[in-house]
């Protein structure tokens, strides 16, 4: 009976760990284990805190794969949204509708969490996990801290972020945008489409003052723009593209 049991207990191991390994996970600074908990902060007032994320499919074969979010800790009035399979759905929804297809060895990368401040001050966590369609035990995940500040303060260690569109809005040919970052810090200012695709990038930026993004061969709509210091997105704003 002991022997029995030592067996399965082996074998029920073994697959948990087999289990594990179809994907990996990574942002853009490191590689992210099962189960990781990070901390992204930012301003109260930005439009969304985004969580960019690399998702690898590491078997031989092609995953349909499920996302799914748990919001484990809310202050009243934030919310967040999965963004997956090229579908942005609303706060309410708590699985992604439809699957997305990863090739063996293929990395996903976009926009997949976003977080919604609205205001609010202080700290919300999430649970963003990604999983096969067919066995939802096959699964990798990552725990976002997000915690949000006032913009105006007169503690002089809060970081101070800007960013602004300073041109027309809605833009036609090109895109104005202003920034502002903190002393001796190095950042840079992405524009995304709402699935997460980007379609400008600047080149490394300091201090404070003006990039300019052509959009003349974008579509009309809404766009995202990012400001990331030190490689982490700290304030997302909306632009309208309008031709």
């Amino acid at each position: 009976m002991k022997n029995f049991l030592l067996t399965f207990f082996v074998v029920f191991a073994a697959g948990l760990t087999c289990n594990s390994q179809s994907f990996t996970l990574a942002n853009d600074s490191r590689a992210l284990g099962n189960g990781s908990e990070v901390v992204q902060s930012g301003p109260s007032d930005t439009l969304q805190l985004i969580t960019w994320l690399h998702l690898t499919n590491n078997t031989a074969n092609s995953l349909q794969v499920m996302m799914k979010k748990e919001e484990l800790s809310m202050l009243p009035g934030a919310s967040s949204s999965i963004c997956w399979a090229g579908y942005c759905y609303g706060p309410a929804m708590m699985v992604s509708t439809y699957p997305l297809a990863i090739l063996p060895g293929e990395t996903a990368s976009g926009c997949f969490c976003h977080f919604g401040p609205n205001g609010c001050r202080g700290l919300c966590v999430i649970r963003w996990t990604f999983f096969k369609e067919s066995d939802p035990s096959d699964s990798i995940s990552i725990t976002v801290h997000y915690s949000t500040y006032p913009t105006s303060t007169s503690n002089k260690q809060t970081p101070h972020y800007i960013l602004a569109a300073a041109g027309q809005v809605p833009a036609n040919n090109q895109i104005a945008i202003r920034y502002v970052i903190p002393p001796g810090t190095s950042g840079r200012i992405e524009l995304r489409s709402p699935s997460g695709t980007p379609v400008e990038c600047s080149e490394s930026v300091s201090s404070e003052g003006t990039v300019f993004f052509r959009i003349s061969e974008l579509p009309s709509g809404i766009f995202y723009c990012t400001l990331l210091v030190e490689g982490n997105p700290v304030v997302t704003r909306k632009v309208a593209v309008c031709h």
